[in-house]
């Protein structure tokens, strides 16, 4: 009695291919122009003035401005009575 078995050849078992390679694609693109960026700091000390309310805020936009964040200073004595504001907008 014989048993045979059908054991599927691999990878390994195939002779080494060729390398081969792919043409190397070439893609041109325009380079837009830089966009430059003009920086606006407003801090704001609350024992004199009030935080900026929604008029100062809206004036700002309207010059362009943008609300990039509102911190409090790192330092602890600073902190409880000032607010820095960090405004962006394209040149």
């Amino acid at each position: 009695m014989s048993l045979w078995m059908y054991v599927p050849r691999t990878l390994a078992d195939q002779p080494p291919a060729q390398p081969f390679s792919l043409p190397m694609p070439i893609v041109y693109e325009r380079v837009a122009d830089r966009v430059h960026w003009e920086y606006h700091v407003v801090t704001v000390d609350l024992r004199e003035e009030p935080p900026l309310d929604d008029e100062r805020l809206s004036a700002l936009g309207a010059e362009g401005w943008l609300l990039a964040g509102a911190v409090q200073p790192p330092s602890a004595r600073e902190a409880a009575h000032t607010i820095v504001y960090y405004f962006v907008r394209q040149a």
